[in-house]
């Protein structure tokens, strides 16, 4: 009897062990963490919108947190966590891609994308990035470890100065100053063929730079510097608009490739959606900090002559353009993309 029962047992074990590893499957979970550098604005909700679909998408099993203020360290520190797969996500403009994946450097060209105003930049991004240049850029990103799963507009950036002469031109004014430019060598040579000094800083550093002398001024666009309050120490803005920002966001490919098909499918789906909504929340976000900036008597907005503008193109045409030219990858990402713009621009 003890034998019959000792065998009932066993086998009785050996049928649950699998029921038990199939409902352990099954209740599997996945953790994403999001880094973000900045805090309470366009960028912070569009990576929240992001991780909500994902977790609703997934029902559950995807469950995702927003680390916004460079709490998960810098965009240097994220972006190399996001190849190891210590972090999950990234939500960022490409200059900071374009450290990893050099050809997206030629999203942040100034003068480059069209639109009478940030409404009509903003968009028309968004829809440039669905051609052959967005694919592509997607797919050398994969092979770089990150899976980019949102390209989409963000803004046009201004220059902002502590200091500024009236009585000097806008080129004079640039001259040997010290600007925080976001990453890139794009964005970095173009302040520089202006004669002003570049500077590579992470962003919760730039506020008491500029506060101690550190820095002259900096490149941001205008929703992120009035969120920041950035303006309040650099109150002089000069209206350049000279490079419209694309972000992304983009998980580890790491990680993305340890998911099953099913949830693969959902980030990706989620990523495209947080495109259009995204579009919209930077829309309303710069026009209003515009607005409040150009109503405001603490803060100097300088209108660009088009002297002025024609001034600045020229160097960077003879500049930073000149060396993509140079470059046969960045060459040909940058051919794919003038035509996209012939073809998706409003």
């Amino acid at each position: 009897m003890k034998t019959k029962l000792l065998s009932k047992l066993l086998l009785s074990a050996c049928l649950a062990a699998p029921m038990a590893m199939t409902a352990h499957a099954a209740e599997e979970t996945y953790e994403m963490r999001v880094g973000n550098i900045t805090s309470n604005d366009a960028q912070e909700r569009s990576g929240q919108i992001f991780i909500d679909l994902v977790e609703k998408k997934s029902g559950g099993k995807i469950k995702g947190k927003l680390y916004s203020g460079g709490s998960l360290g810098s965009n240097d520190e994220v972006m190399r966590g996001l190849r190891l797969g210590s972090i999950q996500g990234n939500i960022n403009p490409s200059g900071y891609l374009s450290q990893f994946v050099a050809q997206a450097g030629v999203l942040t060209l100034p003068w480059l994308f069209p639109g009478k105003n940030a409404e009509e930049q903003i968009e028309n991004i968004t829809n440039i990035m669905e051609g052959q240049a967005g694919d592509k850029i997607k797919e050398l990103a994969d092979e770089r470890g990150f899976h980019v799963v949102s390209l989409f507009g963000l803004g046009p950036n201004q220059i902002y100065l502590r200091e500024y002469d009236k009585s000097k031109s806008v080129m004079e004014n640039l001259q040997d100053k010290r600007i925080r430019t976001i990453g890139g060598q794009e964005h970095t040579q173009t302040v520089n063929d202006w004669g002003a000094r570049a500077i590579h800083m992470s962003l919760p550093e730039v506020y008491t730079s500029i506060q101690q002398g550190v820095l002259d001024g900096f490149d941001l666009p205008a929703a992120v510097t009035v969120r920041l309050k950035y303006h309040e120490q650099a109150p002089n803005v000069l209206l350049t608009n000279h490079i419209v920002l694309t972000q992304y966001i983009a998980v580890s490919k790491a990680w993305y490739d340890s998911l099953p098909d099913d949830l693969k499918k959902t980030v990706d789906e989620a990523g495209k959606e947080t495109e259009a909504l995204g579009t919209q929340e930077y829309v309303d976000e710069q026009n209003e900090a515009l607005n409040l900036l150009a109503s405001n008597d603490k803060f100097t907005v300088i209108e660009l002559t088009d002297a002025d503008r024609a001034a600045l193109q020229k160097l960077n045409k003879e500049g930073v353009w000149a060396e993509v030219a140079k470059n046969p990858a960045k060459a040909e990402m940058l051919k794919l993309l003038e035509e996209d713009i012939k073809k998706l621009a409003k």
